[in-house]
């Protein structure tokens, strides 16, 4: 649900561009549109700094209940906010702000929900279990792509069309009821919260803070093992599905067919963490980013044809490595930092990856074409892969040590 909010955006960009950005130029309201989604990315830093080292002192439940709240009622409130013919530039000011949030809210969601999942799970079923936080936020963004189509296949030519793009906002809202269940039954891995008082809290928070500074070689590994399927996934399952729409006209069909796809994804990515039990963590994730950097190129080419049948061969191309890499790349970040420093160091060098390549790929392809410079787009995300394996091939004396042990003592 965390995860259908916020790629509930990405979705809508179109009626969203429309909505709040002046309608001279259509390029350029989805260039701003993507602007204000790519910001959302940036914010994500800034919320893994803040909710990390509280995940790691107060608890995981804390963490991921703190961002359920977050998410929701900011997805409320866009779901109200006024447009830009009732509101002027106020309007995508306050979309801004919210889209900040929203960002603020998933920093330390994902590597809080591996840390707990890793922490909990039975032995054997390590992969497994971890790979349930990338399925379901898989079916996250495979939700917002069906309710977008859907909405647009229903009001499609209706007056009410203008509040097409508000009314998965408002559902998504209702995170928030997930969030109040979450913090009265959730059990908490960490047993009882580390510190006593506020002041206790405050200073151990800055400490954690001065202690990941001395961690920047660990958070850049990390940023090289997640950056470049962030990269493929964002501009495949996100820009080329919006621009589809734009070339074909067609969002229904378009959306569908994503959500079709990503559907199928969730059931990749839980294959993918149990097959990386049976025959290793280390192996399925390389397997998966050599498969995604040889296939990123033609896909990236076929779904810049702009037709619906073209983009759904792309992400058919995409889907089964991209989720072989997802199912796994949670707990391999996991695996290389220490339980204590857990959600500060994963949360920040994961955000930081995420922030830098994976969400402002829609705005730099979107830019790039309209600089008529697609052979850089195509090959964009060439470099990144390179980068990953290299990583992976550093880590992997490492990985494999602490893949074979048992997690209580892999938490050293």
């Amino acid at each position: 649900m965390e995860w259908f909010d916020f790629a509930m955006y990405g979705y809508l960009a179109v009626p969203l561009s429309q909505a709040f950005f002046p309608q001279e130029n259509s390029q350029l309201q989805l260039l701003s549109t993507f602007g204000v989604f790519a910001v959302g990315f940036l914010m994500r830093p800034i919320g893994s700094l803040v909710l990390g080292p509280l995940g790691d002192l107060i608890g995981r439940r804390f963490l991921l209940s703190a961002s359920l709240y977050l998410m929701g009622l900011s997805s409320l409130l866009i779901a109200c906010l006024p447009n830009y013919d009732s509101w002027g530039w106020r309007a995508p000011f306050a979309l801004t702000i919210l889209r900040m949030v929203q960002g603020f809210s998933v920093g330390g969601e994902f590597t809080g929900s591996i840390a707990f999942n890793a922490e909990t799970a039975p032995r054997g079923k390590r992969c497994l279990v971890c790979s349930l936080t990338s399925a379901g936020a898989q079916l996250g963004f495979s939700l917002a792509a069906l309710t977008a189509g859907l909405s647009a296949w229903w009001f499609g030519g209706s007056p009410n069309a203008e509040w097409t793009w508000r009314l998965p906002f408002l559902l998504g809202s209702g995170v928030v009821l997930l969030a109040v269940w979450m913090q009265r039954r959730l059990p908490e891995s960490l047993g009882s919260p580390r510190t006593d008082t506020w002041r206790q809290l405050n200073a151990a928070v800055v400490e954690r803070l001065q202690e990941l500074v001395t961690r920047w070689r660990l958070v850049l590994k990390v940023m090289a093992l997640v950056g470049f399927t962030n990269v493929v996934f964002y501009l495949a399952m996100v820009f080329l599905v919006d621009f589809s729409v734009r070339q074909s006209g067609e969002a229904a069909a378009a959306n569908a067919n994503a959500s079709a796809i990503q559907t199928g994804g969730v059931l990749l990515v839980m294959a993918s963490g149990a097959l990386a039990d049976r025959f290793g963590l280390l192996r399925i994730n390389r397997w998966g980013n050599v498969a995604a950097l040889l296939l990123v190129v033609p896909a990236l080419w076929l779904g810049l044809q702009g037709t619906v049948l073209t983009m759904t061969i792309a992400l058919l191309l995409l889907v089964v490595p991209l989720m072989m890499v997802l199912g796994t790349q949670g707990l391999l970040g996991a695996l290389l930092v220490p339980s204590r420093e857990r959600c500060a160091v994963f949360s920040l060098a994961y955000s930081l990856s995420v922030a830098l390549f994976g969400g402002t790929a829609p705005l730099l392809a979107g830019w790039l074409i309209d600089q008529q410079a697609v052979g850089w787009l195509l090959f964009y995300p060439v470099p990144l892969g390179v980068l990953c394996l290299i990583a992976l091939s550093r880590s992997q004396s490492q990985l494999a040590r602490e893949e074979c042990e048992p997690w209580e003592t892999a938490q050293r």
